[in-house]
């Protein structure tokens, strides 16, 4: 009977003290929510949107950011020297109250600068100290916004911040051409072992298209370089590697990119990434030699015999007239527009399109 007894109160002795470390976790739990909210609260976001002759494009980005399931943020279209009427376009939104329901929307105009200076600009005349970069020919999912806040709100307590870069696929429902679905299916596969999401790069990576940084991160990396008028995104990520600030990129963070390729379209742009990073590394050669990333392997003989032969206007005009490859199985036509592509925009730079 003593024995019974002895046991009834031990183990309301040890379901108090169970009780009372729950109520102390409870507290702490409540602490740390009403810090990490305080963070939250003090962390204003400011999206920024370089446009250059984006009349056509700006509606269907600015019509997404007001579809985000988050919206507390300022939206800041910073236009690059515009020759269409994206400066009409955007007044009429203001002065007509046509703003798609976006709270705080505003747009500045300045002479062609280029990609980093519109940026750099940009950033300049934001409020916020979160700051979200996208180009104007992107389409942010609803979630978009949202999950570059609380990536940035729940590492807001630890020493080293971080950069986010998110996904940038095209919209496979939307792409019309055999060709751009290829295009659209390469985006997915430079990306796919990039998960699970946060994942830490290895290798420095970002794209301006869609990420984010702290105020205080960018201006610890002095911007975007205004030297450079392309590759200023991968430019800034390798100061950032080099400052060991981590990147993380974001598979599930998705901001459609509505890129409606050609062939030769495609081309005269992997033509202008390749020239681009030439540039960079004439500039920066003892920092470039570090991260070759972006330059091509020599081929061998039967390789460059290969590009040379697929280096020809006819494969071009194939390609852009799919009806002269249709009767081909998928797997064959993409490995001919992986061939045709790199050829020219990589081996056969100053063959004619």
């Amino acid at each position: 009977m003593i024995f019974i007894l002895f046991y009834i109160l031990n183990k309301n002795k040890k379901l108090a003290q169970k009780n009372h470390n729950l109520k102390i976790k409870i507290k702490t739990h409540k602490k740390i929510r009403k810090t990490s909210s305080k963070k939250a609260k003090n962390m204003q976001i400011s999206v920024i949107i370089p446009s250059y002759n984006g009349a056509k494009k700006l509606p269907n980005i600015l019509k997404a950011l007001a579809s985000q399931s988050y919206k507390n943020f300022q939206t800041l279209v910073v236009i690059d020297g515009s020759t269409d009427n994206s400066t009409e376009i955007l007044t009429k939104f203001i002065t007509q109250d046509i703003n798609f329901g976006l709270n705080d929307f505003s747009f500045i105009t300045q002479e062609n600068g280029g990609r980093a200076k519109v940026r750099n600009n940009g950033v300049k005349n934001a409020k916020g100290n979160l700051l979200i970069f996208f180009d104007d020919d992107m389409r942010p999912q609803p979630d978009c916004i949202e999950k570059h806040f609380l990536f940035h709100t729940k590492n807001a307590n630890t020493e080293k911040k971080s950069i986010l870069v998110g996904n940038v696929p095209e919209d496979l429902d939307k792409m019309q051409t055999d060709f751009q679905k290829y295009r659209a299916g390469l985006s997915r596969i430079w990306v796919k072992d990039l998960a699970p999401p946060p994942f830490l790069m290895k290798t420095p990576f970002l794209t301006g298209a869609n990420c984010s940084m702290t105020r205080e991160i960018f201006e610890e990396l002095g911007g975007f370089d205004e030297k450079l008028n392309d590759a200023e995104d991968f430019d800034l990520a390798v100061r950032a590697y080099e400052k060991k600030i981590p990147l993380y990129f974001d598979i599930e963070n998705v901001a459609y990119h509505d890129d409606f390729v050609t062939c030769v379209s495609y081309i005269k742009r992997l033509r202008q990434y390749r020239n681009s990073h030439k540039y960079l590394a004439s500039l920066k050669p003892d920092l470039y030699a570090k991260y070759p990333y972006y330059e091509p392997s020599k081929p061998n003989f039967l390789k460059k015999v290969i590009y040379q032969f697929f280096a020809q206007r006819f494969w071009v005009s194939a390609i852009e007239k799919p009806f002269l490859l249709r009767i081909l199985p998928k797997k064959l036509r993409y490995k001919i527009y992986d061939l045709v592509t790199t050829a020219y925009g990589t081996y056969f730079l100053n063959n004619k399109l």
